[in-house]
């Protein structure tokens, strides 16, 4: 858990970054001149970032597949365990 959190962690400081590059040549808040102001920032935005960011994101994704798979396993056990047969198992019925 701890890994995933520290991957989400990182997609969120790559963003954090690239905002800030893209609000440092003018943002885009501004109507007027928009193209040629995210045109600037992309440009401010070099191939090593883009990269990483996409590193980042592939990363937090698998780690994010693992998480998902482990709640569906603890999800099924409790399905299992809470389930008539398993507590007659459990109560010693069977």
């Amino acid at each position: 858990m701890d890994d995933v959190k520290s991957q989400m962690e990182g997609v969120t400081r790559i963003y954090a970054q690239l905002d800030e590059k893209i609000s440092e040549n003018g943002g885009v808040q501004n109507l007027f001149g928009m193209n040629r102001k995210i045109r600037q920032a992309l440009e401010s935005i070099s191939m090593g970032e883009l990269d990483n960011m996409l590193n980042e994101i592939h990363r937090a994704k698998e780690g994010l597949s693992r998480l998902q798979e482990d709640v569906v396993e603890i999800r099924v056990l409790k399905e299992v365990l809470s389930s008539p047969s398993s507590r007659q198992v459990n109560g010693g019925v069977l």
